[in-house]
């Protein structure tokens, strides 16, 4: 609870007459907590506040028209959107990014985006207004009516479980001394959100200067090593592997890491499967590359090298030999967030994924290419060829190789499910990013935008489906696309359905009535609309396309509207309807 004092009472302990609350201009001299909070953000290499606005932010908003101390405020309606914004833009920089939400109800609009992030280890500030404390008699207090519906007892447990560290800035001393506690345990290692409430009275009260020169700045912690016993023993089991393999999810996540993942996965001949990447781990091209999916492989393995993958395999389709030893490494390698995770562990090697990579290729011998590679790789490019027997029909594998076809050597491709992953040709990192492992859905729209920004040269590429496209808030994020200069091309790929719930059905009863029905139970997107409209009310260039032929030229035109013409492009591509599960 907030530190500040209800409103003072006479002798008799009758509250004071309320009367009009006068606004108190501060001494252009002083700062006010908005501006010192904001100058020490910046401090800190905060650039933007990506933010949906609403009446807690009036000091801040006087505070960024005096100025703001470096930094630009990011108007983005809906919060989703900025939660995903931020995301993006994050990824790329690896800094700690800033979002601004209204109280209780923009904390609840920011759920679905603050769960990716959590999931993910994004480090994001999350920072809220709250109702104000007080009901009268100072700058700041309660002066709307729904001031008094809008608290709540206790907002902050809205997030409390998604967030590292939550806190509420209680007074004007504090507001330095937050701020540092705010980025340092956002940035420690795994890094991830943290969220700060801040009341409207604070933020308003005239507050002085300080300026230490960032002498109480927080270091953050930084991801180490194991301990040498615990590498020892990884180093003599890999050495001993006649059959090792890797499975990751995340180690490329740095462009260290890729490349530490790349060298000991080619010099060591070990294949690598990447199930379910957020992030590329080593070249597609690698003859190490295994492909996607670890259901053919892992029992014939006798080492088992997870490296950042929540979830290595499906229990169910199968799991690792009895005999084979299994080591699971990365910045949290048993996932303690995760109420239950029960996948088998001989050996967890805490610590900076790149590192410990890199410590393993160095320990370990060379071998020469192996006929166990060989073999792994020759499945991978089996399913990377089968395409070619597909002919032109409008699938996800053609929609896909349409997509990497398009994109140039500095080209962006954020998947949200629908990319057929065996289309991908990108060989380094920085270029491939797929959604977080808690599928909150509407996350790659945003995090487009936010790409854009932190690569203003790059054309970026948004895989979604339809329904994905609907959960990304299409009309603010066109909106803000045009209103920053920040073009990029969605491809919607459009059958019309919520295919993940129709195949979760599917799964459970194959021959229920369920299956028999032609359109499915909460799975039927019909009648759909005419998404490509939905950007030219932005300004943007909307395409459809049912024709597999026309569709590389629409691409090809999507491109040059991206590079030449600097608009926004949507192309709602008219799928087959098949719930085969894809990669």
């Amino acid at each position: 609870m907030s530190s500040i004092p209800n409103a003072s009472r006479n002798h008799a302990g009758q509250a004071r007459s309320r009367e009009p609350q006068t606004a108190v201009v501060p001494d252009e001299q002083e700062l006010t907590v908005a501006q010192r909070y904001l100058k020490r953000l910046h401090a800190h290499g905060v650039e933007y506040i990506f933010g949906n606005a609403g009446t807690d932010f009036p000091p801040l908003i006087e505070a960024l028209a005096k100025g703001g101390h470096g930094v630009e405020p990011v108007l983005i309606p809906h919060e989703n959107v900025a939660m995903s914004m931020a995301y993006g833009y994050a990824m790329i920089t690896g800094r700690p990014q800033l979002i601004m939400v209204h109280v209780s109800l923009g904390t609840a609009n920011a759920l679905c985006g603050l769960f990716n992030a959590a999931r993910q280890h994004i480090p994001l500030l999350l920072t809220a207004g709250r109702s104000p404390v007080l009901e009268y008699g100072k700058l700041g207090a309660r002066n709307n009516y729904i001031n008094w519906a809008q608290e709540m007892f206790d907002q902050s447990g809205m997030v409390r479980e998604l967030v590292k560290w939550e806190y509420e800035l209680r007074d004007p001393a504090q507001v330095e001394d937050v701020v540092d506690r705010a980025v340092a345990v956002a940035c420690s290692a795994p890094q991830g959100p943290v969220y700060l409430v801040l009341p409207r009275e604070v933020l308003s009260a005239q507050s002085g200067t300080r300026d230490d020169g960032g002498i109480g700045m927080q270091a953050p912690v930084r991801a180490g090593m194991p301990n040498a016993a615990d590498m020892a023993t990884a180093i003599e089991w890999l050495n001993d592997a006649e059959r090792p393999l890797i499975i990751t999810a995340d180690a490329g996540r740095t462009s260290e890491g890729f490349h530490a993942m790349t060298a000991l996965a080619q010099d060591r001949g070990i294949p690598v499967v990447q199930y379910r990447p957020r992030y590329l781990s080593l070249p597609a091209g690698s003859p190490a590359n295994a492909g996607f999916d670890p259901v053919r492989l892992l029992p014939q393995a006798d080492l088992i090298l997870v490296a950042d993958a929540d979830v290595p395999w499906l229990p169910g389709s199968g799991g690792p030999a009895p005999q084979a030893k299994v080591i699971h490494l990365g910045m949290d390698p048993l996932f303690l967030r995760y109420p239950i995770r029960g996948f088998r562990s001989e050996l967890s090697l805490q610590g900076d994924t790149a590192s410990i990579l890199k410590a393993l290729w160095a320990g370990t011998e060379g071998r020469r290419a192996s006929a166990w590679l060989a073999q792994a790789h020759a499945r991978q490019r089996g399913a990377a060829d089968e395409a070619a027997a597909l002919g032109d029909s409008m699938s996800n594998r053609y929609i896909s190789r349409c997509i990497a076809d398009a994109m140039d050597d500095d080209s962006v491709l954020i998947n949200e499910y629908t990319f057929s992953l065996e289309e991908l040709r990108i060989d380094g990192p920085g270029r491939y990013f797929s959604h977080s492992p808690a599928g909150g859905l509407g996350w790659a729209l945003g995090t487009a935008l936010g790409v854009r920004m932190a690569k203003p040269d790059s054309v970026v590429f948004a895989a979604v489906g339809d329904g994905s496209y609907m959960f990304g808030n299409p009309t603010p994020t066109h909106f803000v696309s045009a209103a920053r200069g920040l073009p990029f091309i969605t491809v919607i790929y459009n059958n019309r359905r919520w295919g993940a719930v129709h195949r979760a059905t599917l799964s459970m009863y194959p021959d229920g009535a369920a299956a028999r029905m032609p359109e499915p139970i909460f799975a039927t997107l019909e009648p759909a609309p005419d998404y490509e409209r939905i950007v030219e009310a932005s300004g943007g260039l909307g395409l459809r396309v049912e024709d597999p032929a026309e569709l590389p030229a629409a691409l090809a035109r999507a491109v040059h509207a991206v590079r030449e013409e600097k608009r926004q492009v949507v192309l709602n591509v008219i799928t087959e309807i098949n719930y085969a599960r894809t990669s």
